[in-house]
């Protein structure tokens, strides 16, 4: 063989092998891919943030609509207070600062039941909307010169003594007003709208702390006064929370 075969065939050979890497390079590009592929999780499996769940609403059993029901809410005498404050809404030249303490067993969660009442007193339609004074939740049951209990309807019946409440309604006895956790949680069939009647509630029971006694209902077709004892019947009367608003 002349040395110019022996050239062309010793170039030939790193040609071969060229060939050979890239085909190599190639299937472990594919190979990894390939890999890749089966290896990465479907896109449903992502972790996602989770959602805040709401705070429901209370269910209101259908006999609630019909009558002033009582529960079997245990009684525990053990209360939460607010951890939250709230500065008032209202100028007024008296200020009444108070607490809200929720009884353990109630499924009431104090510092949502205190920020309704703070709404409530915040309301130009309410108390406060009178000028003389306003009100300012507090988180010390040291300073306040009011406390407002939601209690379990046996724990209302004691707070509320010498009243007799029947294990069904409210009360103020002294700078307290002591709500019933059901009245709170489920109403009366005399309103049908909860947020509406736990503002009734509270101006009702503070109306009594501010020295207002019960009224009737004036005409048929009239708002009630918040003075009136709405809970037990309109007598004629509209349904009606505030008391400016039936001034």
């Amino acid at each position: 063989m002349s040395p110019t075969g022996r050239a062309e065939a010793s170039r030939g050979r790193p040609g071969a092998r060229v060939w050979w890497v890239a085909f190599v390079v190639l299937a472990l590009i594919v190979a990894g891919i390939g890999a890749w592929m089966w290896t990465r999780p479907p896109a449903e499996y992502t972790p996602a943030t989770p959602t805040p769940t709401p705070t429901p609403t209370p269910s209101i059993p259908p006999i609630a609509r019909q009558e002033v029901w009582t529960s079997d809410t245990p009684a525990s005498g053990t209360y939460l207070l607010n951890t939250i404050t709230a500065q008032p809404g209202i100028e007024a030249p008296k200020t009444v600062k108070y607490v809200v303490k929720v009884e353990d067993t109630t499924e009431v969660k104090p510092d949502e039941a205190a920020a309704e009442v703070q709404k409530t007193f915040d309301d130009p339609r309410g108390w406060a909307g009178y000028g003389k004074r306003n009100f300012t939740l507090v988180n010390d049951e040291l300073e306040a010169a009011l406390v407002l209990y939601i209690a379990s309807p046996k724990t209302a019946n004691e707070l509320c003594k010498p009243a007799d409440v029947e294990s069904k309604w409210n009360c103020r006895v002294g700078d307290r007003v002591v709500l019933n956790s059901d009245r709170w949680r489920f109403m009366t069939p005399t309103y049908d709208d909860l947020g509406v009647y736990r503002s009734y509630l509270v101006n009702h029971e503070v109306g009594h702390y501010l020295g207002q006694g019960h009224v009737g209902c004036p005409k048929a077709g009239a708002k009630a006064p918040v003075m009136m004892q709405q809970s037990i019947d309109m007598a004629g009367c509209v349904p009606n929370a505030w008391p400016k608003d039936a001034d």
